[in-house]
Order: structure tokens, then C-alpha cells, then sequence
């Protein structure tokens, strides 16, 4: 199937978040490469499953005939966010103003959801896709926006900038505190954090302004919140701090809230994957294969260095592929087909 993209354009012709059905996909294959690529990390609105108790209003069905969740709700005030935020952006150059360059990833178009479980989707996939893209955006719905007792002492930008642990404590919204409970939410973020974000293609990615300036300053993915606050008083979209190496011990998505219980061993996969990530980060692979076995650590050094292939950091691809043959070779001895395959890979680098 490969991993998809929904164009902006696109997005603004249908007017509301479209499902996966719509067909409105686009292979990542497919983009040009200064294509701008943003992640949308988002908690839906209208999640619902049999026996949840209510019904989702004014939602499409499933081919089956069955009632399904949806991301937004009824007046579609998610996508409204979600096309502000970008427009804020293009018209700020922080991201590039053709709607043609722009293009975003959101589960409910780009997951098949007639899927028996469309999260199964993402098992072999996070980290190449994390890795495609350029940014992440969370539009967070607020309905007590601005009388909200939690948004007293933090109405203005420099407010939730000041605040201990910045934007991400000083924001109020109880949906943004939400979305902090959400495993899936939390898996998102972190693997934002943790997946290596190269400098070298930002400016032909089309990165300028505040945004281009961030990025040259932190070095790490933006993300980027952008709620009914900004959009009522026409701010652009408030970027987090960097995420702390803490975080992850701290805000377990394996200790998050789930819609569908049977996510749960995909999210342990998804926290073995970046707990493995992280020890690839801080170069202590030995300790990763002792954790975690040399089966899921080269997997993961597979996946790490496809994104610095797409990144265009050649080098750091092929110390993460000579991490991996060497592994595979003390593991697995010299004749084996992974070895050879690695061989080849690696091969395919310097040609």
C-alpha cells in the first residue's frame, strides 16, 4: 500500500477532513521533492465504537452499514482549524504559499479505515513516515475559549511561552490537556521528537520565517499548535520547545488512553521501536540489542537509515546500514540472506 499524502489543495476542495475511502490519497513516492510534508497529531472529536453509548452526529457510514468514529464533528470546526493554521503559515512564509507544494498526513484519509484494524497500518511504518515529514500541527478545538477558568493568568503568547515547561504547560485548553492523556497522541509526538529531522533540505523544502529560524535554533521537527485562541485573535501557530529525553519515562503512551483496547499491542510495538530509537540516538546500540534482541534493533537501523536516504544525509545512512551488517553478521554469520541484503544496500550508497 505504501504510505500516502492528502493534498492541501485537495483538503480546501472538499471542505471537510475527508475519509480514507474518498480516495484522495497520493503515494509519498509520487511528491516532488521540495514538497512540504506535515504530520497531523490530533485527538478526535467524535471517537465512537459499539457499546460507547452515543452516536456521532451527522457522520457518514461505513460500507458495512455500521456507525464509525470521525475526527471532527458536526460544522467540521477541526477542519476549519486545520486549513487556518496552514494559510496562517503560507501567508507568514513558514511554509510555502503554493497550495500545490503543501501536503498533509491525517489518519482518518490516509489509513484505510474498512481496515479490520486500520492502526495494524502503521506497525512497519512510523518511523519512514515520521521521517517524510517536515512538520507537525495539533489544531486543538476549545469551546471555553476565552472564559475558560483553566485560561485565567494565561491569555497572552508570552504567558504560555514563560510558563514552566513553556507552551506545552502553559496552553490551557482542557482539549489540549487531553490530548496529553491520548496514547496515540503521545506515541505521535514523541516519535516527532525522536526521528532524526535533517537541516539540509529546509530551505528547498520551502521553510522560511519564524518557522526556518526555529528550526536552525532547536534542530529538531517543529510542531506547531494552533487552536480556537489563534484562530479568534488571528495568531499564528505556537511552536513547542523541544521535548525533553525524560519525556518518554514520564508520559508512557502505554499508559495512555485508548479508544479501541485492541491498539494496545501496537503501541507497545511503536514504544519498543522508540525506546530502541532513542539508544540508536545516543549511540549505545550494544545496550539496545542486549533489550531488545538483534532482530528488532537492525530493524530499526533499516528504518533510521531509509530516513536519512530521504533526507539526503548519505553518510549518516551508511554508518547506521555498517551498524546493522555488523550485527547480522556476528549474529546470523556471513552467508545469510539479510547479510547480503544489507551488503546490497549499502552498495546501492556509493553507486
Amino acid at each position: 500500500k505504501g504510505i500516502k499524502f492528502l493534498p492541501f489543495q485537495k483538503v480546501l476542495d472538499f471542505g471537510r477532513i475527508p475519509r480514507s475511502s474518498e480516495g484522495l490519497t497520493v503515494q509519498a513516492a509520487e511528491l516532488e521533492e521540495d514538497t512540504f510534508k506535515i504530520f497531523v497529531s490530533h485527538r478526535w472529536l467524535s471517537p465512537w465504537w459499539p457499546g460507547a453509548g452515543f452516536q456521532p452526529p451527522k457522520l457518514d457510514h461505513r460500507p458495512d452499514g455500521n456507525d464509525e468514529g470521525h475526527p471532527d464533528r458536526a460544522g467540521h470546526p477541526k477542519y476549519k482549524l486545520l486549513v487556518a493554521a496552514l494559510q496562517r503559515m503560507q501567508a507568514d512564509g513558514w511554509i510555502p504559499k503554493d497550495d500545490g507544494k503543501v501536503v498533509i498526513w491525517i489518519d482518518f484519509a490516509c489509513i484505510d479505515q474498512d481496515g479490520e484494524n486500520p492502526a495494524d497500518e502503521l506497525n512497519e511504518s512510523m518511523i519512514r513516515l515520521v521521517g517524510l515529514c517536515d512538520m507537525v500541527v495539533t489544531p486543538v478545538v476549545d469551546d471555553e475559549w476565552p472564559d475558560g477558568e483553566d485560561w485565567e493568568g494565561f491569555k497572552s503568547r508570552s504567558d504560555m511561552e514563560g510558563a514552566v515547561g513553556g507552551v506545552a504547560e502553559g496552553y490551557k485548553a482542557k482539549a489540549w490537556k487531553e490530548y496529553w492523556k491520548r496514547a496515540w497522541c503521545l506515541l505521535e509526538m514523541l516519535y516527532a521528537a525522536n526521528v532524526p529531522f535533517s537541516l539540509e533540505l529546509v530551505e528547498k523544502r520551502g521553510f522560511g520565517g519564524e518557522l526556518l529560524r526555529f528550526v536552525h535554533d532547536k534542530r529538531v521537527r517543529p510542531h506547531a499548535i494552533f487552536g480556537t485562541r489563534e484562530l479568534k485573535l488571528k495568531e499564528a501557530p505556537l511552536l513547542l520547545a523541544p521535548l525533553k529525553d525524560d519525556v518518554l519515562a514520564k508520559k508512557d503512551p502505554r499508559k495512555g488512553e485508548l479508544t479501541n483496547k485492541n491498539d494496545y499491542s501496537t503501541i507497545e510495538r511503536h514504544v519498543q521501536e522508540l525506546l530502541i530509537t532513542n539508544l540508536v540516538r545516543m549511540h549505545n546500540i550494544p545496550s539496545a540489542v542486549s533489550d531488545y534482541g538483534h532482530v528488532q534493533v537492525t530493524a530499526v537501523l533499516d528504518k533510521l537509515a531509509d530516513v536519512h536516504e530521504h533526507q539526503c544525509e548519505f553518510s549518516h545512512q551508511a554508518d547506521l546500514l555498517q551498524e546493522a551488517l555488523h550485527i547480522r553478521r556476528r549474529e546470523l554469520g556471513d552467508d545469510h540472506v539479510d547479510v547480503a541484503r544489507t551488503y546490497g544496500n549499502m552498495a546501492n550508497i556509493h553507486r
